[in-house]
């Protein structure tokens, strides 16, 4: 029981990153695009100069955060941000962490944006099929139970590692992550000497892409009083800038600086770091509370999927109060329907395909308040360098109905599509929606599914635990929210489609899929990689799986005007949560 709820919270943050959230706009008619009466999009501000160029010590920061689990074990995977007081080996560099400056794989940021955090230098012997790695001098757990303050040494690097992969003697842990496929590369991890570690490379994988694959993984390092301890939120320590204090589930985690902390500013090499005193992560229910608390001041941050926390009016209010600045970016899992491909009629490729035609994307881009051409994603991420939506050939991309001049012509299609698959009259299906999904949004799909004869009954689940818990049942004819693609991040899309270790997210068996993605994370050139991801960027929207209820969509961070040293650095990416809110600073005005 233990493993599977383990799993089932992998999967809820999984597709806590892909739902919709909780827009309130009025929905479009469906026969024609949205009108004069379409919000606007919100105008965002250039970059607003910090409150204060110097740092300042002191203050508190509250920032929204969507989902917390109680969960505090070491092996939790990089989704979860609040962990703000563990640390790893290595961190994006956070100076360079906007991805639009270059190009990257899947979950893959090159090793030359990487810098050590607890790692003070490395060096890779290819030839040998080595990596040795010297931990940073002067780094001690937080006090209290269960390190009570004391150093860091290669022991605990060792054991965070080996027992995520049950290898030099630990036993392997059940953890919510697929950790051994993740670290496939590594033989052996040895602690040898108070403060270096040697890494040992699987036959023929040592190489730049397993090296890249090794410096992202996010290993947080913790040590072996652990697994002797509670277990649960009060031995949540570490080596990390702020110490867990207060934690109410489901609503709010209080942090406070750790004074013993090892971290200096890089920008201001003499201040010692963190410099805020306080952070509190909050749970907002509702986003007319979301809107009023940014507008007032009282909340300084929310981010990730901005676009989806508030309306595209909400999003407006906000940028006119000028209480802080908006900072625009591509979201890259837009909204759909995920259809249980096991089940009658989704079984049948036609069914898919008509009920994709049925729906006019381009009318529900306006409706969302977005001017510009409907973006339809592949598996990967439209910002990823090897992204092939725009070369993809026209029969793919007429899958796709994105004008609302030709969505007569493509729901006649639709409906013979249904006619040759033995569906003349159309049929009906439920769909059941996580409480963050946007209601609207899908009843605008499904008043679109209702001109081809396809019936889409919606309820929404009490919580977001039991829309997990049915999406996972395929003897449950009941589909759910899901991601469209657009994943820029290859593990994610190895647990929720592949053959990993929880069920694929539609219950496909589709086998060729299944072996190309396998290819992917198994390959040892960044060539080979390129071409695989290439294909899968193709392969995965013809299967229709998902079926697209809007395109991608632009997700915002908010930062309010009392915090200073920020540039717009994307806040919700790689655990750079935890990093980032260490290097600001809040001054009231």
């Amino acid at each position: 029981m233990k493993r599977i709820t383990a799993l089932l919270l992998a999967l809820a943050m999984a597709l806590s990153l892909a739902a919709c959230g909780g827009n309130n706009d009025t929905p479009p008619a469906t026969n024609s695009p949205a009108g004069d009466s379409t919000p606007t999009p919100a105008e965002t501000q250039p970059p607003a100069a910090p409150v204060t160029d110097d740092p300042v010590y002191g203050g508190e920061v509250t920032l929204y955060y969507p989902k917390f689990y109680n969960y505090f074990d070491p092996s939790m995977m990089d989704e979860y941000q609040f962990a703000f007081w563990f640390e790893t080996l290595w961190v994006l560099d956070w100076g360079l962490n906007d991805p639009s400056t270059y190009a990257f794989g899947p979950g893959e940021i090159p090793a030359g944006y990487m810098t050590g955090q607890l790692a003070d230098s490395w060096d890779f012997d290819e030839a040998a099929g080595t990596l040795t790695v010297k931990l940073r001098d002067g780094v001690v757990f937080q006090d209290g139970e269960p390190y009570n303050g004391r150093a860091l040494t290669a022991k605990d690097v060792e054991w965070s590692y080996c027992r995520l992969l049950g290898i030099n003697g630990y036993d392997q842990i059940e953890t919510e992550y697929d950790w051994p496929n993740n670290l496939n590369m590594i033989a052996n991890v040895e602690a040898t000497g108070d403060s270096t570690v040697l890494f040992t490379f699987a036959e023929g994988m040592a190489n730049t892409i397993s090296l890249t694959k090794l410096m992202n993984a996010k290993v947080n390092i913790g040590g072996p009083e652990w697994d002797s301890c509670a277990q649960d939120w009060t031995c949540a320590k570490g080596t990390g800038p702020y110490v867990l204090t207060e934690y109410v589930p489901d609503n709010s985690m209080t942090f406070t600086r750790n004074d013993s902390y090892y971290g200096v500013d890089e920008r201001h090499p003499e201040n010692k770091l963190p410099y805020i005193d306080t952070v509190r992560l909050v749970y907002i229910a509702d986003s007319s509370n979301i809107l009023t608390q940014a507008m007032s001041g009282s909340l300084d941050w929310f981010g990730e999927n901005g676009k989806d926390v508030l309306s595209g009016d909400q999003l407006a209010q906000l940028s006119a109060q000028n209480a802080g600045t908006l900072y625009p970016y591509a979201s890259g899992s837009p909204s759909a329907i995920a259809l249980k491909v096991c089940q009658e009629p989704f079984t049948d490729l036609r069914v898919r395909q008509a009920m994709q035609l049925a729906i006019d994307l381009e009318a529900i881009n306006g409706y969302l308040g977005n001017d510009g051409e409907v973006v339809v994603p592949g598996l990967w991420s439209t910002a990823l360098s090897w992204s092939t939506v725009n070369e993809w050939p026209e029969d793919l991309k007429a899958q796709f109905t994105t004008s609302t001049a030709g969505l007569a012509a493509n729901q006649e299609k639709a409906r013979q599509l249904l006619a040759d698959a033995g569906y003349p009259d159309g049929f009906s299906f439920d769909i059941e929606l996580d409480p963050v999904a946007n209601l609207e949004l899908y009843q605008v799909a499904g008043d679109y599914l209702s001109q081809i004869g396809i019936t889409m009954n919606i309820t929404v689940a009490a919580e977001m635990m039991e829309a997990v818990q049915h999406s996972q049942d395929y003897n449950l004819p009941l589909q759910s929210a899901g991601f469209g693609g657009g994943f820029g991040e290859y593990m994610l899309a190895f647990m929720m489609t592949g053959n990993g270790p929880m069920p694929n997210a539609f219950g496909h068996d589709d086998q060729e899929y299944l072996a190309k993605l396998d290819a992917m994370g198994r390959s040892t050139s960044a060539e080979e990689q390129t071409a695989i991801g290439e294909e899968l960027d193709q392969y995965f929207p013809n299967q229709h799986w998902a079926i697209l209820v809007a395109g991608v969509q632009p997700n915002y961070d908010f930062m309010s005007n009392r915090v200073g040293g920020y540039s717009g650095e994307k806040v919700y990416y790689k655990g750079n949560m935890r990093t980032i809110w260490s290097r600001l600073w809040v001054t009231e005005e």
